[in-house]
């Protein structure tokens, strides 16, 4: 039976065209803002316009921060994509 081994293309940072560098800080300024203002906003606002407990306002949030975490492949893929 053979080894499956990984092959990794390696290129220097100093070597990295622009433009990927770009993308790549756009998306990820994209994903960090969809993956933290909706679950942070929806906290706040049960908090204090529910009158919810902090405890349950704080789980509602979590539980879709983590959500939306679960399809940030996809996420990713589609800001990314927009780019191309």
């Amino acid at each position: 039976m053979a080894k499956a081994a990984l092959k990794f293309q390696s290129q220097r940072l100093d070597q990295l065209p622009p433009d990927i560098l770009i993308k790549g800080g756009w998306v990820s300024t994209a994903m960090a803002l969809i993956l933290t203002l909706p679950p942070l906003a929806l906290f706040i606002g049960l908090y204090q316009m529910a009158d919810l407990n902090i405890g349950l306002a704080a789980g509602i949030g979590f539980g879709i921060h983590f959500g939306l975490l679960a399809f940030s492949r996809r996420i990713s893929k589609a800001i990314g994509s927009l780019f191309d």
